[in-house]
């Protein structure tokens, strides 16, 4: 028997529920931290950044294009899916670089990349609402019907 839910659409499958649950144990701690870090003034604002591409090896060619204040993390290496937390940077820098990554990809012929990028510039979201505005953004791009730029950023005030 059908539930009355059935005919609406599912923006969290069974894959964006466990991406979620891999993006939220890798992200909330050093999310915390970086907040934390706000909140004393030693860090004006941050970046969150969910990325994916075929490309072979991916994690360690991100590993190699990244800032040594840049935390990475495999949240589905399978998939190509990681995610980038980048001190000290606003949403145009973490364009920036996404749009620097795309560049050198293509250089190689290698597949393309897509991302959500996150500016944080202040501490009024709780981390948890943090985490699932990054999500939502991905989510959309990898399974949107419609074609979306690759690369979407916005601000969080």
């Amino acid at each position: 028997m059908a539930r009355k839910s059935d005919n609406r659409p599912v923006r969290y499958d069974e894959w964006a529920m466990k991406l979620g649950v891999e993006f939220y144990q890798h992200s909330e701690v050093p999310m915390r931290l970086l907040y934390h870090l706000m909140k004393g003034k030693r860090l004006h604002s941050f970046s969150a950044i969910m990325l994916q591409s075929d490309l072979e090896d991916f994690g360690e060619f991100l590993k190699t294009h990244k800032r040594k204040t840049d935390l990475l993390y495999d949240v589905s290496p399978r998939e190509g899916i990681y995610a980038l937390l980048c001190q000290e940077t606003q949403v145009d820098g973490g364009y920036y670089f996404m749009q620097r990554l795309k560049g050198l990809m293509e250089q190689a012929k290698g597949p393309g990349l897509t991302a959500a990028i996150v500016g944080v510039e202040s501490t009024i979201y709780p981390v948890q609402d943090l985490i699932f505005i990054v999500l939502d953004d991905f989510v959309e791009l990898m399974t949107s019907q419609e074609p979306l730029e690759p690369i979407t950023f916005r601000t969080v005030k």
